[in-house]
């Protein structure tokens, strides 16, 4: 009889046990995540508890994301792409709050989820805790931590300078436009009897930086020459002989070399960096109508114009962007042979630094670390505890 009832007591305190383990639910609620949103859920556990989520998808194919904070930061649970689970379970190690976050990514369908969470307690003395979660703000401070330096006075001391001196200058004629063009005549009627030629001035450049540069390459100047026919050619290289003969003479300021005049643009040269022409009056032939066009965004300028068997002139005005040359035959039976030629002058400086020390008088400063108070209202969980369910 001892024995049966040494039993039965057993089989009563296991019962116990057994019933004092039961999972108690936290919370089972349909949830609805909007489109390209999320949704977050509060509650607290105790220390010991086993947390365990299971999540279903009512409408939708899938959730973004789907993870268990323990507040404020600790990921324990995070589930890519889930259509949901059953009992995901983690161990609660200390009393605290827990964040369900649900993330919806879709931009346009929402998702509908069905989420039970519940806990098991470690022991019946906690199977009675209470897991809402009440909102509270306080004040949150943090300090801004920054150096700051104070003057305490000065000293007299040698410091080292550095300055920039110009070291050499070079200037260079670049070609941007030699063509022989044709101009059909105003009666072709498989050809416009209007053409345009078009050229952009080398870009103006300081490197390595505009504010310290050791070496600037500038457009300081450029000219245009239009000639009609072989008529203005022969002209052209008249205007060539003159411009050697000038610098034999010494007569020009020294930029002009013999290697420019020598390469077929002496005369053209000579306009575009002294400003000087040796062209003389234009010989007989066809003319050809000529217009200047500088680009400002979709259309064109109009800069100079003429009417003549030849053209030139010099810009110093307009030294970057885009340009073009207009060429119109008015001739209503003849087409012509137009040849174009554009220079510009760029000018490089290279720099050199200089070092030297001078004596001054400079400030002595002192180092000081300021602490700046930042509040700041926070709105943040708190455990309701001491409460019944």
């Amino acid at each position: 009889m001892y024995r049966i009832t040494a039993i039965i007591f057993t089989l009563f305190c296991y019962a116990l046990t057994l019933s004092a383990q039961l999972p108690v639910t936290v919370a089972e609620l349909t949830v609805e995540v909007g489109a390209n949103s999320e949704e977050n859920l509060y509650y607290g556990f105790e220390t010991g508890d086993l947390l365990i989520a299971s999540l279903e998808l009512l409408e939708g194919k899938d959730l973004k994301a789907f993870e268990v904070i323990e507040y404020p930061e600790n990921s324990r649970i995070l589930e890519y792409e889930t259509e949901g689970f059953d009992d995901k379970r983690l161990k609660v190690y200390q009393r605290g709050i827990f964040q369900f976050r649900l993330h919806n990514a879709n931009l346009v369908k929402k998702r509908v989820c069905r989420i039970h969470i519940k806990r098991l307690p470690s022991s019946a003395a906690t199977a009675d805790f209470n897991p809402a979660v009440r909102w509270e703000e306080r004040i949150d401070t943090t300090f801004k931590v920054q150096s700051e330096t104070v003057r305490s006075g000065t000293e007299v001391k040698e410091v080292q300078q550095r300055r920039r001196m110009l070291a050499k200058v070079d200037t260079n004629v670049v070609t941007l436009l030699d063509k022989l063009e044709r101009v059909h005549s105003r009666t072709n009627i498989s050809a416009d009897n209007i053409t345009r030629l078009t050229f952009e001035l080398p870009r103006n450049r300081q490197e390595p930086s505009p504010e310290d540069p050791s070496l600037t390459t500038e457009v300081t100047s450029w000219a245009y020459w239009i000639g009609t026919g072989e008529e203005a050619q022969e002209w052209y290289q008249k205007a060539n002989g003159s411009a050697v003969a000038r610098l034999a003479k010494g007569l020009t300021k020294g930029a002009i070399s013999v290697g420019l005049v020598s390469s077929g643009y002496g005369a053209l040269a000579m306009l575009a960096i002294e400003g000087v022409s040796v062209f003389t009056n234009p010989p007989s032939g066809e003319n050809v109508k000529y217009a200047l066009l500088l680009k400002q965004g979709d259309e064109y300028l109009e800069l100079s114009s003429g009417n003549s068997i030849t053209g030139f002139g010099r810009m110093d005005n307009f030294t970057q962007g885009q340009f073009a040359i207009q060429l119109e035959n008015d001739n209503y039976v003849e087409g012509i042979n137009v040849n174009v030629k554009v220079v510009a002058v760029t000018v490089t400086k290279t720099y050199r630094d200089e070092y030297f020390t001078e004596t001054r008088e400079v400030p002595v400063n002192q180092s000081t670390t300021v602490r700046e108070p930042i509040l700041r209202k926070v709105r943040a969980p708190v455990l309701v505890e001491g409460e019944r369910q």
